[in-house]
């Protein structure tokens, strides 16, 4: 008989047969069950196959009427393919062609947003899931009004973001919505409407109040929004402060902390741009400027939050690693946020235009040493063997390329 999984509540039954009553629950069950104990957590991790898989690379190409997700091996090779097609019947009869959009991923299920054009050249939006591998697809959710983005003269702008986060405790997955404007003669962004959209049987998008009278309700317009273990994060306008929403509370609230100190001697955005991003699991920011010294590569400075950011615990950031960035054009840009690090590898990405209509989207990995286990901490990091080409995919010219984490699941829909 398999030994006794018992532990200090009277917990006995067969390792075995625990094994067996795991494998017929929903990986969202099992993630939950890792909180319950020491020895439940060893035994879901070790015996259940969601969590011997690795996080593969998902690259979204975006293009007017239907865009593609490819799923990258470990080799870079492409495994699989899917195309998402816009519900508008004849996207490129409108001035504004309807294209699909990647919210982002989470335990293998994907959150898309499309952009539906509608008259008098207004843009309509909604929000649908769906697990590529079963095709289960939700139903369309129409998105808040705030939701259309717009740039006009003089000033007046709004920015809009979305992001696609899971909460471990909850077992929830929520889509958070915040929308900024500026206007004239001020140009900084402020927030004007922070939504969350919690999906269940019959999902509402539900207002968040953002305390002004106890933090900076500004936005930082390059430093995007980030979902990471079941917390959305964005930046003030200066850079020096971090909005947090814990998407576990049921009230759900706004809070804040310092970001990492090096923010405010830079004078971000003056002399330096940042941005969100994840780095191995964890929140991150990216500090980008050039060097004055060196007119071919700008510096990458690579914050992470250790621990803390809490209520009653403050931040602790480290600066893990300082990346030169060669800045010539052929070698394209960092994709600095959502997915930043694979592995050994950060990744980048160019686009070569072929017409005014065609254009080319590369995704390059260049190795800059053993990111995960942090050796590289404190050292200045040149790329280590150059630059290795992903993949390569055509669309037009409106479109673009993100890449987040996937694993593959058969989970169904929570919605």
């Amino acid at each position: 008989m398999a030994d006794n999984a018992d532990d200090d509540d009277g917990f006995i039954l067969p390792t075995d047969a625990f094994v067996e009553v795991l494998l017929r629950l929903p990986t969202s069950s099992r993630r939950r069950f890792r909180l319950v104990c020491k020895r439940w957590r060893g035994i879901i991790d070790e015996r259940t196959p969601e969590r011997r898989s690795r996080a593969k690379i998902l690259a979204f190409f975006s293009e007017a009427g239907a865009s593609r997700a490819v799923v990258l091996d470990e080799d870079g090779d492409d495994e699989q393919e899917w195309r998402f097609r816009s519900s508008c019947i004849d996207c490129r009869t409108y001035e504004y062609g309807a294209v699909v959009r990647l919210v982002g991923t989470c335990n293998g299920l994907l959150c898309l947003r499309d952009y539906l054009p509608l008259p008098c050249h207004r843009i309509g939006t909604t929000i649908a899931v769906v697990n590529p591998v079963t095709g289960e697809e939700s139903a369309a959710i129409p998105c808040p009004p705030e939701s259309l983005s717009w740039d006009y003269r003089g000033g007046y702008r709004r920015i809009v973001e979305f992001s696609f986060g899971y909460h471990p405790t909850t077992g929830k997955y929520k889509v958070v919505h915040v929308s900024c404007t500026s206007e004239p003669p001020n140009k900084r962004l402020e927030i004007d409407s922070v939504q969350v959209l919690t999906l269940e049987r019959k999902p509402e998008w539900r207002s968040v109040p953002v305390p002004v009278l106890t933090m900076d309700t500004s936005y930082h317009d390059t430093g995007g929004v980030v979902t990471v273990d079941g917390s959305t994060y964005w930046l003030n306008a200066r850079a020096d402060r971090v909005a947090a929403l814990d998407l576990g509370d049921d009230d759900e609230r706004v809070a804040s902390f310092a970001a990492p100190p090096c923010l405010e001697v830079l004078q971000v955005p003056k002399v330096a741009t940042c941005q969100l991003t994840t780095v191995h699991g964890r929140l991150g920011v990216l500090v980008s400027r050039q060097q004055p010294a060196m007119t071919e590569a700008a510096k990458v400075d690579v914050w992470v939050l250790e621990g803390g950011g809490g209520r009653r615990r403050p931040p602790r950031w480290s600066r893990r690693w300082s990346i030169l960035q060669p800045i010539a054009a052929w070698q394209g840009r960092w994709v600095m946020s959502p997915h930043f690090t694979h592995g050994e590898y950060v990744l980048s990405k160019q686009e070569r235009h072929q017409s005014w209509q065609d254009c080319e989207r590369w995704l390059y990995g260049r190795k800059v040493g053993d990111l995960a286990s942090g050796s590289g901490k404190d050292a200045e990091l040149w790329p280590l063997e150059g630059v290795e080409a992903i993949i390569m995919r055509t669309g037009d010219e409106d479109g673009g390329v993100v890449t987040f984490p996937y694993v593959e699941t058969t989970e169904p829909l929570p919605i």
